[in-house]
């Protein structure tokens, strides 16, 4: 969420290192959407997306005390619910702040209406503690998706995720493994009906090439991913058929495994 994403001040960086983390734990991110500080547009986006019902939905950014820090308040329309001070949000900020004045820090730190706002959350949500800032995130639940709202401040959106919200994801953790090849000498268009073979032989994994140089001195990388039990046998099948089309050819290459997650 926000105007400097889409203005091009700043970039996204919270949205690629949440999809790294989510990967890491067996996920896989099927969307990343950016949306103004708009009240309208962050309701509708948001109800669209959980009329695919994924397991997850993580926002980031407008959370803060501002007035353009609206994404509990679009959060809220697009469940149908209104928005309520939660005790614990509160007694949240209020620790925050108590902690901020025994570090000396000069500015007022008064329970201000402002700071109030960020203790305001959809009715049946809940706070989640944020060790690196004042403003909780947020996590509701709705017919099996979850919805989680952090920080947009990467130290503060890091911190939630890491003490909160990847506990919860790698309690269903899936196992996932990724096999890197690289192919030195053949060109990326003659591995290409191998790679569609194996693709239509093996539709529940990943096949993909990433071509690292040019035609004649080519070097290409392959990779195999596959998620699940099902889908780590499937990797483990095509990774040997690859290396026997590969040894047909006399090609060059090196097979390593790159993620492994148990």
């Amino acid at each position: 969420m926000g105007n400097e994403l889409l203005n091009g001040r700043t970039a996204n960086t919270n949205a690629q290192w949440l999809c790294g983390e989510i990967y890491s734990l067996g996920g896989l991110v099927k969307r990343v959407m950016t949306v103004p500080d708009d009240l309208q547009e962050i309701e509708t986006t948001l109800r669209e997306t959980l009329l695919r019902r994924p397991r997850w939905v993580i926002t980031t950014g407008g959370l803060g005390p501002t007035y353009d820090d609206m994404t509990l308040d679009g959060v809220a329309a697009a469940l149908g619910r209104g928005l309520s001070e939660d005790k614990a949000a509160r007694e949240m900020i209020l620790k925050r702040l108590a902690g901020y004045k025994v570090q000396g820090r000069a500015q007022p730190l008064d329970f201000t209406p402002e700071r109030a706002k960020m203790a305001r959350i959809p009715v049946g949500s809940k706070p989640l503690s944020n060790s690196a800032g004042t403003a909780p995130g947020v996590l509701v639940e709705l017919e099996g998706t979850y919805v989680a709202c952090l920080p947009g401040v990467p130290s503060e959106m890091k911190a939630i995720f890491q003490e909160h919200l990847a506990p919860m994801m790698a309690g269903n953790r899936l196992k996932t493994v990724t096999v890197d090849t690289e192919v030195r000498g053949v060109p990326e268009a003659a591995l290409a009906p191998t790679l569609a073979a194996l693709a239509k032989k093996y539709p529940g994994i990943y096949v993909k090439s990433h071509p690292k140089g040019f035609e004649g001195v080519s070097r290409v990388l392959v990779q195999l991913t596959g998620r699940g039990e099902e889908g780590v046998e499937d990797v483990e099948s095509a990774r040997k058929e690859l290396a026997v089309v590969l040894e047909g050819m006399n090609a060059a290459y090196e097979m390593r495994t790159i993620q492994d997650n148990q």
